[in-house]
């Protein structure tokens, strides 16, 4: 400081923060904890890909961190939000899509994993088959969302809190890997160039930021945002969209915005469909606890390869053991099935 004496030891006594970093396929990673020497980076697939292969995008969100992650463990939403104005006969039979809209309330099987949480949620194909979409969250903020086809799909979302009240949301993919332009089908509602790959009913709009500001939250906000109600579309709402918004990532947004900044949960009462949140709630509730109390290092901190995994949907016998059938199917790095599944 060009204003202390000479001789002051002020110097001596104040010290900045750092940070250790390291840089893998252009995103900077910290790590934040006490250790001296950080933990591995975790084998995010899509962020361990040759160059050229992988897609980055970030969106900042107005609302706390878990609450834009429940939405997205949140599988049949997409029926309503996403799909709410499309009927069957919209769809073509034997999709993605057809299955979603022909029948709006799966049932829901869910487990603890070595990372985290998985669900399968599941709903009639045809007269012998169930449609599954299978999706995890894994600690501590990361998501897998069921929209691609399982085995195919390279796509990892993170909910990285930026203070109690923001996120920025983060989605690393493997363009390459996406299949098909229905809801069900696209891979993670955005296309590269930010372009939103709209949903069946919602408008075309363009997936437009803000210019950048000085302040800390001042980058990667959304042009459609709670100021301008999300540029809806009323007539749109009225004819062709059951939320008038255009974009998927934007429908999600304007929903988890508008329960406020921290939703009060001790309001809420939970149903059969919310399975996979209250799941995963009680496990990282349960991780947080054990690492207060004992000192227990939550799932994925040493070992990185409890993230090498996939999802996505896929189609069943209807006895058939969904973890055991797909397996394979689940697993990070492999080699996509040979079998083409029509999504649209």
């Amino acid at each position: 400081m060009p204003n202390e004496p000479e001789e002051s030891n002020f110097k001596s006594k104040i010290r900045a923060n750092a940070y250790p970093c390291v840089e893998r396929n252009d995103i900077v990673w910290t790590y934040m904890g006490p250790r001296q020497t950080p933990p591995p980076l975790p084998d995010i697939e899509p962020n361990m890909l040759p160059a050229g292969e992988y897609q980055i995008q970030k969106v900042l969100r107005e609302c706390n961190w878990f609450q834009g992650l429940e939405g997205d463990i949140d599988t049949s939403h997409l029926g309503f939000l996403h799909l709410g104005a499309v009927k069957p006969e919209q769809t073509t039979p034997g999709t993605f899509d057809y299955y979603n809209v022909a029948d709006r309330a799966p049932k829901y099987e869910v487990v603890d994993t070595e990372f985290g949480t998985s669900y399968g949620a599941y709903r009639p194909a045809e007269a012998d088959s169930y449609y599954w979409r299978i999706a995890h969250f894994l600690f501590p903020f990361f998501t897998m969302i069921p929209t691609g086809i399982l085995g195919t799909q390279i796509l990892v979302r993170a909910w990285v809190p930026v203070d109690d009240s923001h996120i920025m949301f983060w989605s690393i993919a493997a363009p390459r890997s996406r299949a098909g332009n229905g809801a069900a089908g696209g891979a993670s509602g955005l296309s590269a160039g930010g372009r939103p790959v709209a949903s069946a009913g919602a408008r075309p709009g363009g997936f437009e930021f803000l210019p950048d500001s000085s302040d800390w939250l001042g980058k990667f906000r959304l042009a459609q945002n709670k100021d301008n109600d999300y540029l809806i579309d009323r007539e749109a709402q009225r004819t062709t969209s059951f939320t008038g918004i255009a974009g998927i990532h934007q429908q999600d947004q304007a929903v988890t915005e508008s329960m406020g900044p921290i939703y009060d949960r001790s309001q809420e009462h939970l149903g059969t469909s919310d399975a996979m949140v209250i799941r995963t709630r009680r496990r990282v509730l349960a991780a947080s606890r054990a690492l207060r109390d004992a000192g227990t290092v939550p799932p994925g901190v040493d070992d990185p390869t409890v993230y090498r995994y996939r999802s996505g949907g896929v189609v069943l016998p209807r006895d058939a053991d969904w973890l055991e059938a797909t397996k394979g199917l689940r697993r990070a790095f492999a080699e996509p099935p040979a079998e083409k599944v029509t999504t649209r």
